[in-house]
């Protein structure tokens, strides 16, 4: 290979190589806190399969609908609830060019009720909640975090005593209120089974899903942006819904 040739091919290369990173993108995720461990488990494969990269943000989903709409630049929103990203679609998608596809249940939820220490299998999780076992019991923020609310709605569908209300510890988020039961601050807490797959199952009691409302989880793209486009993609791909279920999920 001659000189000439030899630096056309390295300036071709060059070009190439400065093309496919121009299509390289970091995409903004907003997700609801109970999805964190689930997201980054996430990562790593859309990484491996797309050029692009994902930086993480997580809080309620109450929380991050008020960041979005104080013009927070996120491009993706995986909230863990419908409500909230079908409203700030309607709000948002004639600006931003988005049709109902932007929208797509990812997952379901699950609430369990998990204790510091072992639930003896003769004691109901009702009569737990309403003797002297738990004095403290923490829950995510009911008008903020929809596990929250489903922790609300369960304690109502077990037991009409409203003793557990003195005894609540109310978190921002479902990632707070399980750190107060991990970090043994209260004695036990509503939180998502994603949250403790790696705990022992002594100490954790599935909540009926007839006591609550079903938690299903919806993601909003934000834009058009090829980045978002191809992460919606992967998230309802085959490889993503395996390590959905993986971590505690029902699919939709």
């Amino acid at each position: 290979m001659t000189v000439n040739k030899y630096i056309l091919l390295m300036i071709a290369c060059a070009m190439f190589a400065r093309a496919h990173l121009s299509h390289a993108d970091t995409i903004n995720v907003a997700v609801a806190a109970n999805f964190k461990q689930t997201l980054q488990a996430l990562k790593t494969p859309f990484e491996k399969t797309t050029p692009h990269r994902i930086k993480i943000i997580s809080a309620s989903t109450g929380q991050l609908l008020q960041q979005i709409s104080q013009h927070a630049p996120f491009d993706i929103f995986l909230a863990a609830n419908t409500a909230h990203p079908q409203l700030l679609w309607q709000h948002i998608h004639e600006s931003r060019d988005l049709g109902l596809d932007a929208l797509a249940v990812y997952a379901k939820g699950r609430l369990v009720f998990f204790s510091r220490t072992p639930l003896s299998e003769a004691v109901s999780l009702e009569q737990a909640l309403t003797n002297k076992m738990f004095t403290r019991i923490s829950m995510a923020n009911p008008k903020l975090a929809p596990y929250g609310l489903a922790a609300q709605q369960s304690i109502e569908c077990l037991t009409s005593d409203t003793y557990w209300r003195e005894k609540s510890v109310i978190g921002q988020n479902v990632a707070q209120a399980f750190q107060f039961i991990d970090s043994n601050n209260v004695d036990g807490g509503f939180v998502a089974l994603s949250q403790v797959l790696n705990k022992d199952p002594g100490n954790i009691s599935v909540i009926d899903e007839a006591c609550y409302d079903d938690i299903n989880q919806m993601a909003l793209r934000l834009n058009n942006q090829p980045a978002s486009l191809a992460f919606m993609t992967f998230l309802q791909s085959t490889a993503a819904q395996h390590i959905i279920r993986q971590n505690g999920y029902h699919l939709p």
